[in-house]
């Protein structure tokens, strides 16, 4: 009797536990994402990247995304087919490779989505270009002769600006009389990047005498773009 009591409760255990043998067998992992954003940017600046994927089953589902560069998101539970939106920026200059995973909630993962980024500029580093030449002083043709606070040329003068080894052109501007805009007075394309102000311009379109200012431009063999200026006062 004891024997029979122990393989009815052994069938009905059998029994009871097929519903959920069957149920984890019949699930499928969501498909491969789909991931789309910029494979290019500046370092320092934030990028969307936004995956999408369907499960099979209906189920719910979320996404993570691996950024490269150690730090991870994942998002919260969504329809099959709903997309997600990330948002990511890296610090410094490097090629990274974007992955997203789908997980839906039998913990079913998709097979990995990949995009390469590759991120060329370091904002930082233009912190180095600046005007050398004419820093605080009086310059007599070119000379510095005297040191103050502020910058008096009297005659020519060489400006000079001191740049990272990457910048490619320097222009160099002068404001025009009408607050409308800048003349472009000089460009150099090696270094070291120096104009000689030995020219007087027309004083009714360019502000080249009392209170003006020199502006230079650098920029890079991609063209981005960096600037600095100095206030003078220029005496014929």
């Amino acid at each position: 009797m004891k024997k029979k009591i122990f393989v009815i409760a052994t069938v009905f255990i059998l029994l009871a536990t097929l519903p959920v043998m069957a149920d984890n067998t019949d699930n499928h992992p969501p498909a491969k994402p789909t991931i789309t954003g910029p494979s290019s940017g500046k370092a320092g600046e934030t990028y969307t990247y936004t995956a999408t994927t369907i499960d099979p089953d209906g189920d719910k589902i979320f996404y993570c995304f691996d950024w490269g560069d150690g730090n991870e998101f994942c998002s919260n539970y969504v329809n099959s087919g709903e997309s997600i939106d990330a948002q990511h920026s890296w610090s410094s200059k490097g090629t990274y490779t974007v992955k997203v995973i789908a997980t839906d909630e039998h913990g079913a993962k998709s097979e990995p989505a990949t995009l390469t980024v590759s991120m060329p500029l370091v904002k930082p580093l233009f912190n180095k270009f600046r005007i050398i030449t004419p820093r605080n002083g009086i310059y007599i043709f070119g000379v510095r002769v005297m040191p103050i606070i502020g910058r008096i040329i009297i005659g020519n003068v060489n400006v000079r600006v001191a740049a990272p080894d990457y910048i490619t052109k320097v222009e160099f501007y002068l404001p025009l009389t009408c607050g409308c805009g800048l003349k472009l007075t000089h460009i150099d394309t090696q270094p070291p990047f120096e104009w000689k102000w030995n020219v007087d311009y027309d004083n009714k379109e360019v502000k080249d005498f009392g209170f003006t200012e020199i502006i230079a431009r650098g920029y890079d063999k991609d063209y981005n773009g960096v600037s600095d200026s100095v206030l003078v006062y220029k005496v014929d």
